[in-house]
């Protein structure tokens, strides 16, 4: 076991499961290939001082990053204020001038994709794609160029004041109006009748929750229990997103300033979403 931060108890488990897995004969049958790799990274106190170690560079990592947001200042009324300029009547208007016609079967989405009108969305070094119940992750071009200016200047941002690049989480896109129908039983936000998501133009981002940058937070080191590798990487993982999960206010203020500055450009319409933590951006500028 190890202590984050925060002074609370984290149950890493791998130590001991090195103990028991280690504990094996090779000649046993059902031997899995990771109780071999363990086997064969050698003595189980060698292989838990290793996940000891890296777990607590993990940790002391976490802590730094955590420590960077603290002084941080959060969005001001006025300044959320400027995030949501642009309501949905707005951001309808240049969905429908700059996107793909709604409610299209599914193989005129594929003509749209092979003719390069629609492009996908897959996970990046600046956003993740939350599973998508209700949607799909395409859009015109012109939003995954926006997407990733966002991204670009989001991480520039985090880099100036010494923090990870954070990924944004995506979680909707390009819906249906069957779609749009069925998420509104589960979702009293989302607008009645005509969506901006069906057009391709439209997706939410997280302003709650932020994914672990695409590299872990340390370099792991871990040659002589090369197995774990992995596991670490996952535990680095888990700790950087504790941290965006803490900090998800200051990270907030950081993006929210990307999209004023980028929406008072004229490429961005944002809507600061209320009832659910999410911007609602829809493309303000065609190709």
């Amino acid at each position: 076991m190890v202590r984050d931060f925060d002074g609370r108890v984290i149950r890493v488990g791998l130590a001991i499961l090195v103990a028991a897995l280690a504990g094996c004969s090779t000649e046993e049958p059902g031997m899995t290939s990771t109780t071999q790799q363990v086997a064969d990274d050698g003595e189980p106190a060698v292989v838990q001082a290793v996940l000891e170690r890296e777990a607590a560079r993990i940790d002391t990592a976490a802590a730094s990053i955590d420590s960077v947001f603290q002084p941080l200042p959060l969005l001001s009324p006025a300044r959320e204020s400027a995030l949501r300029r642009f309501l949905n009547d707005a951001q309808l208007a240049r969905a429908r001038a700059l996107g793909v016609p709604r409610n299209l079967p599914a193989e005129e989405l594929d003509s749209l994709r092979a003719a390069g009108d629609l492009v996908a969305l897959n996970d990046s070094e600046h956003w993740v794609i939350r599973d998508l119940d209700y949607s799909q992750p395409l859009v015109v071009p012109a939003v995954r160029e926006m997407l990733t200016e966002i991204g670009d200047r989001f991480h520039e941002r985090l880099a100036a004041l010494g923090a990870p690049p954070f990924r944004m989480e995506i979680t909707s896109v390009l819906r249906s109006a069957e779609d749009q129908a069925a998420l509104r039983q589960v979702n009293p936000n989302a607008a009645l009748g005509e969506s901006t998501h069906e057009y391709g133009t439209t997706l939410d981002v997280l302003y709650s929750a932020y994914s672990a940058p695409l590299e872990p937070i340390v370099d792991i080191e871990a040659s002589t229990a090369q197995w774990a590798e992995p596991y670490l990487r996952r535990y680095a993982d888990l700790a950087a997103e504790r941290v965006a999960g803490r900090r998800a206010l200051e990270i907030k203020a950081i993006l929210g300033e990307v999209l004023i500055e980028m929406q008072q450009e004229g490429t961005v319409m944002v809507t600061l979403e209320r009832q659910q933590p999410v911007f609602h951006m829809t493309v303000a500028a065609g190709p």
